[in-house]
């Protein structure tokens, strides 16, 4: 989406944002560029701002050859409040984003088989928020068809009230996205408000009997608990003394930097500090992106990521 932050009470920053492409940035700023190709599955307007989006995503060394323009369409926005301890509220405006017909009749097939070859495929609870039901199923076939050619499907059941008609429907969807995941990242408070768990031990639970293998659940400040396969759970502290300016992006952040520690070959308790690290460095800093870094263009495997706009 485009992002408008404040810089000022009545002056915005331009950029350019988005939950899943917030972790497709810091995976391909965290993984080996060698090793690691980055494709971002969405719609796109063709208006300006949409051609300056896709700049900002080859810049972050995301691709989009996965992405098609919709004639006339337009991307979602969205705004950013910074409260004084750093904690963002976001303000959405996306009724008419072209990503809303991700998978929908507009988004050729050729999209499916490109998931279906690739090695990791990752999406969020925001991903299903903006589709169809009929496009939510052609999405879970493609996960399924990528699963059975061996890939893994990393899951974040990020949680936006706005996005659903009730709690029940994002808890109904979630679901059968947890059927096919190999690797949860959820977020405590996203689980209790859809789930109602009691605490981060009772969301392990219900994401292992659901099938999951591998789960990070981030606690905000006081870290992550970390349930490798077949090990007791893991708590693994965040960085201590950072001085929050803005929390935007913290859980992408993890994400992308804990899945290009475990691609690098790192354990789920070694991914999940790497991710800890970086997103201290993230809430550091204002907006959801830290800047691009330059990348290699040599990368061998294919990891496309869904967009959240």
């Amino acid at each position: 989406m485009i992002e408008l932050r404040h810089e000022t009470a009545d002056l915005l920053h331009l950029g350019f944002a988005g939950d899943v492409f917030n972790a497709a940035a810091y995976l391909a700023r965290s993984a080996p560029s060698s090793a690691v190709a980055v494709e971002f599955v969405t719609i796109t307007g063709d208006d300006p701002y949409s051609v300056m989006m896709r700049e900002a995503w080859r810049a972050h060394g995301v691709g989009d050859t996965l992405a098609p323009t919709l004639r006339g369409g337009r991307p979602g926005l969205y705004l950013i409040r910074v409260d004084g301890n750093g904690e963002r509220a976001f303000y959405h405006y996306r009724a008419e984003s072209a990503a809303r017909r991700l998978f929908g009749p507009d988004h050729p097939a050729s999209a499916d088989d490109a998931i279906a070859a690739c090695d990791l495929v990752y999406l969020s609870a925001i991903t299903l928020s903006i589709m169809t039901g009929p496009a939510r199923q052609r999405l879970l076939r493609a996960l399924a068809a990528a699963r059975a050619r061996g890939a893994r499907v990393v899951f974040d059941s990020n949680y936006r009230p706005s996005g659903w008609a009730s709690a029940a429907q994002a808890a109904a969807a979630i679901s059968e996205a947890l059927a096919l995941t190999d690797i949860a990242l959820p977020t405590l408070a996203d689980e209790q408000a859809v789930f109602g768990d009691a605490d981060e031990m009772a969301c392990v639970s219900r994401l292992r009997a659901a099938g999951v293998r591998e789960i990070a659940v981030k606690l905000g400040p006081a870290g992550c608990l970390v349930a490798a396969p077949d090990e007791p759970p893991l708590r693994v502290p965040a960085v201590p003394g950072v001085t929050v300016v803005d929390t935007t992006a913290a859980g992408d952040a993890f994400n992308g930097g804990y899945l290009a520690a475990r691609l690098g070959g790192a354990g789920p308790a070694d991914a999940a500090r790497a991710g800890n690290a970086l997103a201290a460095e993230v809430v550091a800093t204002p907006g959801a992106l830290l800047p691009p870094v330059p990348r290699r263009a040599d990368a061998t495997e294919r990891f496309p990521l869904w967009i959240s706009d």
